[in-house]
């Protein structure tokens, strides 16, 4: 199945900042018609002003392709895209109105 991880302080609101110091991820699963909420993963590698390195964060997200947040350094996003899981930034404040964005199955080059 495919899943998301959205950046998050709370699953409610998009994290502010890069999407490896967020200190949650909200996964959601593609059930074949919308995305679905499941469940808040905390990222142990959210200390204050470290960059987590892309190779640290698939460890805690390795079921999921696509990577959602409002910022994302361009090195990581490059590392990311190249080993497959889909970089997915947008201005938006909210997890609902990313997950609103996502993109359906067909639509990912994955």
């Amino acid at each position: 199945m495919l899943k998301a991880a959205i950046a998050t302080p709370d699953g409610k609101q998009l994290w502010d900042d890069h999407f490896g110091q967020a200190p949650f991820y909200l996964i959601c699963e593609f059930d074949g018609k919308q995305w679905i909420k499941g469940e808040m993963r905390e990222n142990p590698l959210a200390v204050e002003g470290k960059h987590a390195h892309p190779d640290e964060i698939r460890q805690i997200l390795p079921d999921c392709a696509i990577f959602a947040a409002r910022d994302m350094g361009k090195k990581s996003r490059r590392i990311l895209e190249e080993s497959g899981v889909m970089t997915f930034l947008r201005e938006v404040g909210t997890v609902e109105e990313i997950i609103s964005l996502l993109p359906s199955s067909e639509a990912l080059p994955i």
